[in-house]
């Protein structure tokens, strides 16, 4: 069972990992939707969560975990065993403020989107603060950020867009306004990249996904606001199996549906 499941990520056995941050534990399915394992409660110890959001698994196959209400990150091997945390709540380097994003670049640093302090913040996989991108202006809530080849993208909840940088943390340029036409978004939130290289964004309050071609051309939208099968009510993540198919999280509806 879930209640209010929020970021999702899938490992190289095609496993499914959940934030289902209302119980503030992690789950693990099967592709098939077969429940496999869960870990954590609700607390401020290691293993304990107090609002779970952004989620992944790193290069080494361990379990990354942003632990939003904690202002932390948390590190677990696969078997839920807990291995590191970093964070804590501030706008030095190595805090954070209501972090909700992660995501793992190619060198297999984790990225995570610092929201309250407006910051994109790349750490190491032990957890040293490496580098940031931001600053004065440049987002208003940032809440995911992936990187895809040279460029790091960025949804911006607040602005409604997409912001995209190159790897050194110049701004690029930026697509989106709110609205409910094609392109445009109301409350974007995670981000990923399809097996074609297409950006998938979850239009959280259009309750749709969309899908553009990284330049922010709009290629196509699926879901609308319902409950049903292949409908969508505030629908938060989205990750590619190895098949290629996608799975959403619809945390409106507390369950997860998976598309070709």
């Amino acid at each position: 069972m879930l209640d209010g499941p929020w970021g999702v990520a899938v490992n190289e056995r095609s496993e499914i990992a959940v934030t289902d941050n209302g119980n503030h534990r992690i789950q693990v399915f099967s592709s098939d939707g077969t429940y496999l394992r869960s870990f954590g409660r609700y607390g401020h110890k290691h293993g304990e969560f107090n609002y779970p959001a952004g989620i992944a698994f790193d290069k080494n196959g361990h379990i990354v975990v942003v632990d939003s209400n904690n202002h932390r990150v948390q590190v677990f091997s696969e078997q839920a065993e807990f291995l590191n945390q970093f964070g804590g709540k501030g706008n030095l380097d190595h805090q954070l403020k209501d972090p909700y994003g992660l995501s793992i670049d190619s060198d297999g640093n984790y990225i995570v989107a610092d929201s309250s302090n407006k910051l994109i913040k790349i750490f190491s996989p032990s957890g040293q603060f490496l580098r940031k991108i931001g600053g004065e202006g440049s987002f208003t809530f940032p809440h995911h950020c992936v990187q895809y080849g040279n460029h790091l993208i960025v949804s911006d909840r607040k602005e409604h867009c997409i912001k995209v940088f190159d790897r050194d943390g110049n701004f690029v340029y930026q697509f989106g306004k709110k609205g409910e036409g094609d392109g445009e978004f109301n409350d974007p939130r995670f981000l990923s990249v399809n097996k074609a290289g297409h950006l998938m964004v979850c239009d959280t309050e259009n309750h749709r996904v969309q899908v553009f071609e990284l330049s922010g051309k709009f290629l196509k939208k699926f879901g609308k606001k319902e409950s049903g099968i292949g409908e969508f009510f505030r629908p938060v993540s989205t990750a590619v199996l190895s098949d290629g198919r996608i799975v959403v999280t619809k945390w409106g509806i507390d369950c997860i549906q998976i598309f070709e």
